[in-house]
């Protein structure tokens, strides 16, 4: 009897429809599509994690529900990462109402949109904020940390402050690599690259191996796709596989810049095949992911 092949987990996905609900931030990029429906999804993939989509902060209720009754015509859709205010004050009754939902595994408040300095320990936010991360790992909920390059140095001790006061950064997990800039100078890459193995000290603490493309201006074709991917690997060795999981962050890294979710797919997995044991795939495109965020039950 063959072995049944591993599963294929979408770490990344994003889901929306402007028809139904708003999304400011997408007015600024006008290549993306109009919708991004679930059809969308491979069928190579065993499940997905679907992230929020930057819904209007008075629709967020709305997408949740929206994205609960997809799942049930999509099976393929495996969890849900909601947006939540971390500062804001009902949080705690919103995380409540939000482990209601089974979907849900998640939470994310955005930082990327953030100046730098606020997660620093002399902003009037840091100590919130984190206060707030705290509030929804306490909750059993996981955390996604969406930040920029240049903000990863003060992440490094936001998130230092976390692991004192819990003993690990369990439950967290950073998006797109701390979103380095490929076709930035050998500076920025040294610079991103070191903040990235300071993180990757904290226990617990997972990456994302995800939204490369979207860090390039303008089209990206699939031999860019594998050199990508190829060139972001060490990142696996950094943190290991058993803390890095596989994403498309589709359709905002792969058709914004003329690539579908399979060739995103394929190109790292060929990549993944020519450096990592199959084991070690095996965690990085669908096992972490899993484990993660408590999908065992789906498997």
């Amino acid at each position: 009897m063959s072995t049944p092949a591993p599963p294929v987990i979408d770490a990344h996905l994003h889901l929306w429809d402007r028809s139904r609900l708003d999304y400011p931030w997408m007015t600024e990029i006008p290549q993306l599509p109009h919708a991004s429906p679930p059809e969308g999804i491979p069928p190579s993939t065993t499940g997905a994690v679907v992230i929020e989509a930057g819904a209007r902060t008075d629709q967020t209720t709305a997408e949740v529900e929206w994205l609960t009754k997809l799942s049930h015509r999509f099976p393929t859709i495996w969890g849900l990462v909601a947006a939540v205010d971390l500062t804001g004050p009902h949080l705690g009754e919103v995380l409540a109402k939000l482990n209601e939902n089974v979907l849900v595994v998640g939470v994310r408040d955005n930082f990327e949109g953030r100046p730098l300095g606020d997660l620093e320990g002399g902003s009037s936010e840091g100590p919130a904020l984190k206060d707030g991360i705290i509030t929804v790992l306490e909750a059993d909920l996981t955390f996604d940390i969406c930040v920029r390059s240049t903000q990863l140095p003060e992440l490094s001790g936001f998130l230092d402050s976390i692991v004192e006061a819990r003993g690990s950064a369990a439950g967290l997990v950073i998006d797109h690599l701390g979103k380095p800039l490929p076709d930035g100078s050998a500076t920025d890459r040294e610079d991103w690259a070191r903040s990235m193995k300071r993180l990757a000290g904290l226990p617990g603490l997972h990456v994302k191996f995800s939204g490369l493309p979207g860090q390039i201006a303008g089209p990206v074709d699939v031999t860019r796709a594998h050199e990508l991917a190829r060139d972001f690997l060490e990142m696996i060795d950094v943190f290991g596989p058993q803390r890095t999981m596989l994403g498309t962050d589709h359709p905002v890294s792969t058709l914004a810049h003329g690539l579908t979710a399979s060739d995103w797919m394929g190109a790292a997995n060929s990549e993944f095949r020519n450096r990592l044991t199959a084991a070690e795939t095996a965690a990085v495109t669908g096992g972490t992911a899993i484990e993660f965020y408590g999908l065992r039950n789906r498997s």
